[in-house]
């Protein structure tokens, strides 16, 4: 037992050396960066190996005691003699990329000193897509973009739509540094930016991407009804909102091809916005004809959508809208058709269900009519009989 404690003990005795740790120093591109090496001048003083700096993951032997041995003019050694140690400290100027590796500091078979340059490089984007930094997609359908990063360490990529954050829709993919953010059924409300950002310890860098979701117009009139007189002028508005503009944007009439030209006293297009515009007409009711259905229909690349109002006529006296209802009282000619693009029916006809509910209308304002009429006869002749016996009082 003695005999391997005494081994042992002389063997640790002749590697004095094997005592080193592995160290590792982190240098940013651009900075300046020293490795140490040292030993002591009291251990093996008539030893006449030199220090050697080696570059292990090339073979390179950089340096030889205080000389140089490789063309790189950012390379120096520097050499610090004290009374009991020596050291050969290499530096490196103006670091780059291709200095990150394992350096060893060897005497003779005896290594010194192992340290890892760590060289640590800002994050870039080197591939993305869309190559345009632009996608241009139909609502409803899907919006794919990619990123990929390198740098050390190596950066964090996150993805933000108008500012916000989006990780649930994120992929990364496997054995690259690549993330693909895939937007499902996309919406009207998606366009805008789209952000890729890469992040180290050192600095973040971003892509900015647009996207432009294409959508069919969204068509708003400010009534779906309304009573007017003959000869008035009623002014009507009609607001369309889609990307791209419309290229069709005018009031018709219903199952008309072409745009209304009669009764159109004024007409006025605006742009409101990148995607809204805004059509305002005065029409001129001089003729019945005028009175009745409306369509304001705006349409683009991405479809068609419509909004419809009715213009319907005010009877003026009492006495007419009577005739008017004895004598249509069984037709439908007073229903009022609110429909949008969403319900209009094949025909655009009204319903059973609106026809009966039109016909009791007519026949109740019919009655309140008649027992108007009846009440106002009694107070006239009430009135005058009452008339008739002041004056005779007083004859």
């Amino acid at each position: 037992m003695l005999s391997i404690v005494v081994i042992t003990y002389i063997l640790l005795i002749q590697q004095p050396y094997q005592t080193y740790q592995l160290e590792t120093i982190e240098a940013a591109l651009a900075s300046t960066v020293e490795l140490s090496c040292s030993v002591g001048q009291n251990i093996e003083p008539t030893s006449p190996a030199k220090i050697i700096w080696i570059r292990d993951d090339r073979a390179d032997i950089v340096s030889l005691d205080s000389v140089i041995t490789v063309r790189d003019r950012r390379l120096s050694i520097l050499t610090m003699t004290s009374i009991d140690r020596e050291e050969r400290i290499l530096r490196i100027t103006n670091v780059e990329e291709q200095d990150h590796g394992l350096y060893r500091c060897i005497r003779g078979d005896i290594t010194l000193n192992e340290i890892l340059l760590d060289v640590l490089i800002p994050p870039r984007i080197t591939s993305h897509a869309p190559e345009d930094m632009r996608m241009i997609v139909r609502e409803g359908k899907d919006a794919r973009f990619s990123c990929t990063a390198t740098g050390r360490p190596t950066p964090t990529i996150v993805w933000q739509v108008n500012g916000l954050s989006r990780p649930t829709l994120v992929t990364t993919i496997a054995g690259t540094n690549e993330s693909v953010l895939i937007l499902r059924n996309v919406s009207r409300f998606d366009s805008g930016r789209v952000d890729c950002s890469a992040t180290n310890t050192l600095s973040t860098v971003n892509r900015q991407f647009l996207l432009d979701v294409k959508y069919r117009p969204t068509v708003t009139v400010p009534f779906h009804w309304s009573y007017f007189r003959v000869n008035d002028s009623p002014t009507i508005t009609c607001l369309a909102c889609s990307s791209p503009p419309p290229t069709t944007f005018d009031f018709f009439r219903p199952k008309h091809a072409n745009p209304i030209t009669k009764g159109i006293k004024d007409k006025f297009d605006e742009v409101l916005n990148q995607t809204c515009r805004q059509l305002t007409i005065t029409l001129h009711l001089s003729d019945t004809s005028l009175f009745g259905a409306y369509v304001c229909r705006a349409k683009n690349i991405a479809g068609i959508s419509h909004a419809e109002f009715i213009i319907k006529e005010l009877i003026q006296s009492t006495k007419h809208m009577k005739s008017i209802s004895e004598e249509h009282a069984l037709t439908p000619t007073s229903i009022i058709i609110t429909t949008s693009s969403s319900t209009v029916t094949k025909n655009d006809e009204p319903s059973e269900r609106h026809i009966e509910y039109s016909y009791k209308s007519n026949t109740v304002a019919t009655g309140i009519i008649a027992e108007k009429n009846q009440a106002f006869q009694l107070s006239t002749s009430l009135l005058l009989l009452i008339v008739l016996l002041f004056v005779a009082s007083r004859c």
